[in-house]
């Protein structure tokens, strides 16, 4: 006799109390074991079934049966199909999609949770291929019990007991062809690898003992992390020679809430560290949707890339990119940006300056020097560099040019 139902209890009992939940019911065994257990604990359950239309007939006999199995046990059900686009990733595309179905159901149904049945053995894979891909400290510590409002009351149950359970219960559940095609790595993984791994004497509590190490470091590291940040992050710039000191976990930690956390593998993050420590001023390095930029001693991350500005006329009040310009009972003027060559006298100096070389002396980023207005009058002398400086000839204009920057 198994005792899966009790080691289910235990486990729910470290997580605050909870009472509706819906279920991801895809009719494999493990689903349906899942919900036969919650439901057999008493819990308000609603069964949510995404056909994703990749096997034909398959997928739609599959859908039939998650409508029986949750009339004839008597549980609300809700099926969906979905459309994955063409070209895309078929499985991070499918995950996605069900997670977010799922949790459009929790909210409609106001569910506290989301079950969905994934177990020790699952884990065991995950691990070893998030450190085949460099996955690093999460990598190791895999699927949580509790992640968000995401429940995993199987995560820690070898799926041999899942097994004995449907057995003693007399469960019926369908197969899913797709689990068998070696073409996919985490078939070939569990077909082929992980068979082999299991007969190491101690491998399975090895697993156990790397996914709690991970686990507990991770902890220890979340308040050092947010100490950190409040320290030397300011908006979206982050102090380069604070970062460099700290550990390579700690420095994926405060990378990953940057970059965020889905689907970021060891490369990435071992090419933007290394970018951050050796990268020249003004460097950019492009991760997902984000530009990095080496400032000085500092790197500065932006959504998306500047705007290319070309030259106007500043009649009046003006945007121009992120600044505001306003003038005042002047003869025709014109804002543009910066051209290679560009040189003027900055107030208070007897020589001119090329304007490259003033950027510099003020530390201005390569990346965010043509955003900067320059204000030229009608034969393209300089009048004043944005709100840095003014020419020597005219800085008697300040009292009829403004230029502030937005935000």
């Amino acid at each position: 006799m198994t005792n899966l139902k009790s080691q289910v209890k235990a486990a729910l009992k470290t997580l605050p109390p909870f009472k509706k939940v819906v279920v991801g019911l895809s009719g494999g065994m493990d689903s349906v074991v899942l919900t036969h257990i919650l439901k057999s604990m008493g819990y308000d359950i609603i069964v949510a079934h995404l056909n994703h239309q990749l096997r034909g007939p398959e997928a739609d006999r599959d859908e039939a049966f998650v409508v029986a199995l949750a009339k004839k046990w008597n549980l609300p059900y809700i099926c969906k199909k979905a459309v994955i686009p063409e070209r895309e990733n078929i499985e991070g595309s499918a995950r996605h999609l069900r997670y977010s179905f799922l949790e459009a159901e929790r909210e409609a149904y106001q569910a506290d949770l989301i079950a969905v049945a994934h177990h020790f053995d699952d884990q065991m894979e995950t691990i070893i291929m998030h450190q085949k891909r460099g996955a690093g400290l999460r990598g190791r510590r895999g699927m949580g019990l509790l992640t968000g409002k995401v429940l995993r009351p199987f995560i820690d149950i070898p799926r041999r007991e899942i097994a004995a359970y449907a057995m003693q219960h007399q469960l019926e559940f369908v197969l899913d062809s797709s689990n068998y095609d070696l073409r996919l790595e985490r078939n070939k993984l569990r077909e082929e690898l992980m068979p082999e791994l299991k007969k190491l004497s101690g491998f399975e509590e090895r697993m156990r003992e790397i996914s709690r190490e991970a686990a507990i470091k991770l902890k220890l590291i979340e308040k050092a992390k947010q100490s950190w940040k409040k320290q030397f992050i300011s908006g979206r710039k982050l102090d380069r020679t604070a970062f460099n000191q700290l550990d390579t976990d700690m420095k994926a930690e405060v990378l990953l809430d940057i970059l965020g956390q889905e689907d970021i593998y060891g490369s990435t993050f071992n090419r933007l560290i290394d970018f951050i420590a050796n990268g020249k001023t003004g460097k950019e390095l492009r991760i997902k949707t984000l530009t990095f930029v080496i400032e000085y001693d500092s790197v500065r991350w932006y959504l998306k890339a500047p705007k290319k500005l070309s030259k106007k006329p500043v009649e009046g009040a003006v945007q121009w990119g992120d600044y505001t310009i306003r003038v005042s009972h002047i003869k025709p003027l014109f804002v543009r940006p910066w051209k290679t060559g560009d040189r003027f006298q900055p107030a208070g100096m007897k020589g001119t300056k090329k304007l490259q070389d003033f950027f510099t002396d003020q530390k201005v980023p390569k990346y965010s020097r043509r955003q900067i207005p320059i204000i030229v009058d009608d034969q393209d002398a300089i009048i004043c560099i944005g709100d840095l400086r003014f020419s020597e000839k005219h800085k008697h204009l300040k009292d009829k040019i403004s230029i502030q920057k937005n935000g």
